[in-house]
């Protein structure tokens, strides 16, 4: 999100006028937004037909707008319903109570003083109905329809993310306007409760607040504030709260020794990212990534199958705001830098147009060419969603250390581990002992250090993840791995990758496999050598099992082979 907000959805009466029309400056402010390519969306409660009265060419002045709090979107397509109408005979009901009532479109409105009696007649005729206030207004709409749902309808017709949208608004209304939107803002004027949700409060009300703010330093991403709403939780600390970051509008580095857990937490944020709508992409140098493509909405590439040409990748990032995980473990060194320098211009370019991705993880970042590309350049201006993990921190760039806002140092391992403690105790000016002790030796531990303040570092216990972790997945398949990784079977076969010792395991004889089976040497080869903690608990079970008669030899082989097969093998 270089390049600032894509969208500006604004609200209409008390946030850009307190009239029937708003100012002619604050309409060349709009003007001066859409020139620049930014989108801008009118969300409004009004009634349509009686907006368009006093405001003849607001379809000229607004990308879309959404009517009618929600019901109603306006946009190239022309005017559509997003809802059923509010039954009319809500509407004579009320009439025959002297109740002044307005039938627009979809919704109903009328005075708010006028609540009780209206939720007696939605009573009394079953029908399923909200109400919703705006100011001393009422308005009676189809359940679940907000300024929200609609402006999620506006924003997915035009092809932009909400985490690349900010909204503006004053009333009651406006609450989920703002919180569906990467970033919220109250005008001055706005009530009370409003303020509190926001992220940022302007200073001067209504129009002349909007006209400020479109011409200043937020929207164009010169000043960058982090959500309050959007956050990626790490863990919990020993108090047992929640630790947590802002889930955009910063830069992460985590350093830690090999097999320390570091590409299991980076795995943990991009699951929540993805959850939460926003677009990822993960440079993935070892294989550790593959499995999150088992959730909604994250796409796998390379590994087995052909790289995506930079603008495929480019392409895969904007549909419906994807994530993507580019599996370069099979690519030597050199290849995997080539790879990453020939799609910075076309993914950094899409990038300042459309803020998407939102998010970069680079997987061991030491071996990528940050120091001589255009990653170095945006880095050095300050673009930010950009998260990167290494255990040589020393042998970043640094840019890549001056870029970084926040810090996670994790636990256990044990090459690189004196190297990520003196790197993170510098970084945080922690006398390297007491960091030392405050960290841990037990994996699946964090410490996390916020370079832009001077908070004290915290530690926590790591948040389990929704997806499973396999280390180095490719390489651990079809790899050579080194000779004290490998499995030897008693008979002379020789196991250097998965996909080996899945097949001996089918034709080794029964007196090999047992007494292996017996000795638990299969579950520890997984767990301890390749540091797999789910298959080593499955086929523990089955070695269990076996010893104690409930499981026969024939049997114990097939079930450690299906879940080797599930967990690794296509």
């Amino acid at each position: 999100m270089g390049a600032g907000f894509q969208a500006i959805a604004v609200d209409y009466d008390g946030t850009l006028t307190d009239a029937d029309r708003p100012e002619p400056d604050l309409l060349a402010a709009i003007r001066e937004q859409r020139e620049r390519g930014v989108v801008v969306v009118l969300v409004t409660g009004r009634i349509l037909s009686e907006l368009r009265a006093v405001f003849p060419e607001v379809e000229e002045e607004f990308d879309a707008i959404v009517a009618e709090n929600g019901a109603v979107l306006v946009d190239a397509d022309g005017v559509q319903d997003l809802a059923s109408a509010v039954d009319p005979a809500l509407a004579r009901e009320l009439t025959h109570r002297d109740i002044s009532v307005r039938q627009g479109r979809v919704l109903l409105a009328c005075d708010g003083e006028y609540a009780g009696a209206v939720v007696e007649e939605i009573v009394r005729l079953g029908l399923g109905c909200q109400l919703v206030h705006n100011r001393s207004a009422l308005m009676v709409l189809p359940n679940g329809v907000t300024k929200g749902t609609g402006l999620m309808q506006a924003l997915g017709n035009l092809g932009i993310s909400r985490h690349s949208t900010l909204a503006v608004g004053d009333a009651e209304n406006d609450h989920h306007l703002l919180e569906v939107c990467e970033l919220g803002v109250a005008v001055g004027n706005a009530v009370d409760a409003l303020k509190r949700a926001a992220d940022v409060v302007l200073d001067r009300p209504d129009g002349a607040g909007v006209t400020e703010l479109l011409r200043g330093p937020l929207v164009t991403g010169e000043r960058r504030v982090p959500p309050r709403n959007w956050v990626l939780t790490l863990g919990r600390d020993d108090a047992g709260n929640e630790v947590q970051l802002p889930a955009s509008r910063i830069n992460l580095l985590v350093v830690g020794a090999s097999c320390s857990g570091k590409s299991y937490l980076v795995g943990l944020l991009v699951e929540q990212l993805a959850r939460t709508d926003y677009s990822v992409l993960v440079l993935d140098r070892e294989g550790d990534h593959r499995p999150l493509t088992q959730r909604r909405g994250i796409l796998g590439v390379g590994g087995r199958d052909p790289l995506p040409t930079p603008s495929q990748l480019a392409e895969l990032l904007r549909h419906r705001f994807s994530s993507v995980v580019v599996d370069l473990s099979p690519l030597a060194d050199e290849a995997q830098r080539a790879y990453v320098d020939e799609i910075a211009p076309v993914i950094l370019a899409q990038r300042s147009v459309t803020g998407l991705p939102h998010w970069l993880f680079f997987d061991e970042a030491h071996e990528l060419p940050f120091g001589r590309t255009d990653w170095n350049e945006v880095l050095g201006e300050g673009d930010h969603g950009f998260g990167f993990s290494s255990y040589r921190p020393d042998h970043l760039p640094e840019m890549v250390h001056h870029a970084a806002g926040f810090l996670v140092v994790t636990a256990g391992g044990s090459r690189g581990r004196e190297e990520s403690l003196r790197f993170a105790a510098d970084a945080g000016q922690f006398p390297v002992d007491r960091f030392a002790d405050l960290l841990g030796e037990e994996r699946g531990r964090a410490v996390l250090i916020d370079l832009t303040g001077d908070a004290e570092p915290r530690a926590f216990a790591v948040k389990q993840r929704s997806t499973g972790h396999v280390r180095h997945w490719h390489k651990y398949i079809d790899g050579e791995l080194p000779r004290y990784l490998r499995f030897y079977f008693t008979d002379g076969p020789v196991a250097a990758n998965v996909r080996d010792f899945h097949r001996h395991l089918g034709t080794c004889s029964a007196e090999v496999l047992e007494p292996h089976a017996c000795r638990h040497d299969p579950s520890r080869w997984l767990g301890e050598g390749l540091q797999d903690a789910d298959l080593a608990g499955v086929v523990s079970d089955a070695e269990h099992q076996l010893r104690a008669d409930r499981l026969p030899l024939e049997g114990f082989r097939d079930v450690v082979r299906t879940a080797i097969e599930a967990r690794y093998l296509e």
